[in-house]
């Protein structure tokens, strides 16, 4: 993704992983491949492979951060799986050791330089770079930040830390946080300052929402997993497995296509694959993507 400017506020994104993760008959319940495949005029090349060189049965995602500076302050949204932690749900994020801390040193910044971390919401690959292990101690990587979580979803996850959604990622990426003082548990309408905003958007999890960004007449919204893969920008309707609650999630995700669509805001979502950054358009009585490059 190239850095995004929106007004006086720049978006970048660090990159994680990337790879096949979405099995469509486990992962979306009521999908189904060839419905995929007719999509694939605007899904190809970014968003599907060339069927030469795809697995079929399979999408593709990315896991990334996006890196908010705006001229007051510098923000993460959603911090991946993190380094160093057991996970059960693929064997690519099980005791990770990726470069996440020198990408984001490339893009300048130090952990300290970080006044806020903002999640959509506390799944296990939103959350994991919350934390780092130290002297056998899992610590806030980001020692200045505020952590910013919405209280609705965090009490969810204190009763459920067990659900396969989290996969530990409560105890080693959450709960530090909060004893360590850095979190800030906050209503829906929260706000940093007059560019960055929250919007619930629950569904996929009871508490998760959506992030605005809004500059000198420029905006995009950071959508989290109200949309994994593009496809559901034309088939909104198709929920995951890992949703809470599949129809409330539906009616998230249409009720932001309804508000980006034909307009000039960015959809900036956390799977999305590179370029990442698109427009939601018309695509006859459906959407699709319009990219910039």
């Amino acid at each position: 993704m190239k850095t995004l400017q929106l007004g006086n506020v720049t978006i970048d994104r660090i990159q994680e992983w990337v790879g096949p993760l979405f099995e469509i008959a486990n992962f979306f319940p009521s999908g189904d491949w060839d419905t995929i495949e007719s999509q694939r005029g605007w899904l190809e090349p970014h968003f599907l492979p060339p069927k030469d060189l795809m697995r079929k049965g399979f999408l593709d995602a990315s896991l990334h951060t996006f890196v908010v500076r705006t001229p007051h302050h510098n923000i993460l949204i959603d911090t991946c799986v993190g380094n160093h932690k057991e996970r059960s749900i693929l064997p690519d994020w099980n005791m990770m050791d990726s470069d996440y801390i020198s990408k984001l040193a490339n893009m300048g910044l130090a952990p300290g330089d970080i006044d806020f971390v903002m999640c959509t919401h506390l799944h296990v690959d939103h959350v994991g770079w919350n934390t780092k292990l130290e002297d056998g101690r899992w610590v806030p990587t980001f020692p200045k930040a505020r952590y910013v979580f919405h209280k609705t979803e965090y009490d969810h996850w204190q009763e459920n830390r067990g659900h396969h959604g989290m996969d530990g990622a409560f105890d080693d990426s959450v709960l530090p946080v909060i004893e360590a003082g850095r979190a800030d548990l906050v209503a829906g309408d929260f706000a940093i300052d007059d560019s960055i905003w929250l919007e619930p958007s629950p569904g996929h999890t009871p508490g998760h929402v959506c992030i605005n960004v809004a500059s000198q007449g420029a905006s995009g919204l950071f959508t989290g997993d109200s949309f994994h893969h593009p496809i559901q920008i034309a088939y909104p309707e198709w929920s995951t497995a890992f949703c809470s609650d599949i129809v409330q999630s539906g009616v998230a995700r249409q009720n932001i296509l309804d508000k980006l669509v034909d307009t000039d805001a960015y959809i900036l979502a956390a799977h999305f694959n590179d370029p990442t950054a698109a427009r939601v358009v018309s695509n006859g009585d459906r959407y699709k993507l319009k990219l910039d490059i």
